[in-house]
């Protein structure tokens, strides 16, 4: 049997997957489903048939944990107008033993660190205490 320009162009382990065939590399044995070893993978008019391969069954214990659905991440706390302040003293009061962050209070959710050049600079920002701003999401600004 000929192939078109497209099996002829593709490797023969491809082919083989694609008309439903499986090496014997890929064929699971009847000891939990561990994969055999290489075997020859000339060409696909060499390869078997593969059989079904049927899966251990699992505990019911375990049944519903695998179904159940991907956590989501925690909710992040958005700034309040209780956690921004104008001077960076107040900042500090608010938080004793915290860090004050400059923020510019945009959708870019960064801020910036006293060593900063923008640290109270930009036009509209607040001062905020670090904690308060890594639980709302805020990142530390790159330059």
């Amino acid at each position: 049997m000929k192939g078109s320009n497209f099996t002829r162009r593709l490797p023969a382990f491809t082919v083989a997957l694609a008309l439903g065939f499986a090496p014997a590399a890929f064929a699971q044995t009847s000891t939990g489903g561990t994969m055999a070893p290489m075997s020859n993978m000339s060409s696909p008019s060499t390869m078997a048939p593969a059989a079904p391969a049927t899966a251990p069954a699992a505990p019911a214990a375990t049944a519903p944990a695998a179904m159940a659905p991907a956590m989501k991440p925690a909710a992040k706390t958005p700034l309040t107008k209780a956690d921004e302040f104008k001077t960076a003293a107040e900042a500090a009061a608010h938080c004793p033993g915290d860090t004050v962050e400059w923020t510019t209070l945009t959708k870019a959710k960064v801020y910036h660190t006293s060593t900063s050049k923008y640290y109270g600079k930009t036009k509209h920002g607040a001062y905020v205490c670090k904690a308060n701003a890594d639980a709302a999401g805020y990142h530390q600004a790159k330059n």
